[in-house]
């Protein structure tokens, strides 16, 4: 499917795009809210300053994908496989990445409050830097209260 039938599709109402195929699309600032990714393969794809609020993406693959500036609040990126992922200053407040490959991801400057992380491989704290955690569940269960690290 390629960019402008996605964007009609979902103008038209549609909002089950599982499976999607979609590499090395440009889609920024592009509204997918409540959108059904999953299983989708989102490689190289450009979705910064997007609109993703509450979209399931899981079990997508997103590698080399860049989401700086998205809106992920309350979305499910579960069991996601990232690689070399830019998900920097990105809204994941409330998103679910239980069971996400997450290898070379990157989340700086981004809010991560209440986030869930929920068995996550490949999460690496030093790709955090200006990350805003609060009640965030870390990969092995535990909480992060604090405000930022």
């Amino acid at each position: 499917m390629d960019a402008e039938e996605l964007l009609r599709r979902y103008e038209a109402g549609e909002r089950d795009f599982s499976g999607v195929w979609l590499i090395d699309k440009n889609l920024s600032g592009i509204i997918l809210r409540e959108a059904d990714l999953s299983n989708g393969h989102l490689d190289g794809i450009t979705l910064t300053d997007t609109d993703l609020r509450r979209a399931n993406l899981s079990r997508a693959r997103l590698h080399e994908a860049a989401f700086n500036g998205a809106n992920l609040e309350g979305a499910d990126l579960s069991y996601v496989v990232c690689g070399q992922t830019s998900l920097s200053e990105v809204n994941l407040s409330h998103a679910k990445l239980r069971k996400a490959k997450l290898t070379e991801t990157s989340f700086l400057n981004s809010n991560l409050s209440y986030a869930d992380f929920t068995g996550a491989r490949d999460f690496e704290i030093y790709g955090c830097r200006g990350a805003t955690f609060f009640e965030t569940i870390m990969p092995d269960g535990s909480s992060i209260r604090s405000d930022s690290i």
